[in-house]
């Protein structure tokens, strides 16, 4: 199950409060190969769930994720927290057994578990 942090709900309620367009759609998390890791976290919102999305619902917000991502996304948390450089969402990912100091991308042993050859650089991703 993936977790939001009250931070981060009223965070992402208010980036969708600022956009009128976005008032009516759900907030997606994905991941997509990443350059400095395995996979990088992505963040958006989109107009419509997905026939293959799952959807969890937090306090007035649904999150979309795609079926296929929750592999990578196990217990994820995300959190949102502001300091003198600015605010960011954080995440915490026990699936992860390494990520970038951009906090934004992480690597699994996923490709191991496949049995796929060389994680980002030689293997393949779905």
């Amino acid at each position: 199950m993936i977790q939001l942090t009250p931070a981060a709900i009223r965070e992402i309620l208010r980036l969708q409060q600022k956009r009128t367009s976005l008032r009516e759609s759900c907030f997606r998390l994905s991941v997509q190969p990443g350059s400095c890791a395995d996979w990088a976290y992505v963040l958006e919102f989109n107009a419509a769930l997905g026939a293959r999305d799952r959807s969890f619902k937090f306090d007035g917000l649904t999150l979309a994720v795609a079926e296929a991502d929750l592999v990578h996304l196990s217990n994820l948390r995300i959190d949102y927290s502001e300091d003198l450089m600015g605010g960011a969402f954080r995440f915490d990912n026990p699936a992860a057994i390494a990520t970038c100091q951009c906090g934004l991308a992480f690597s699994t042993d996923d490709h191991l578990n496949h049995g796929l050859e060389g994680g980002s650089k030689g293997g393949s991703k779905k």
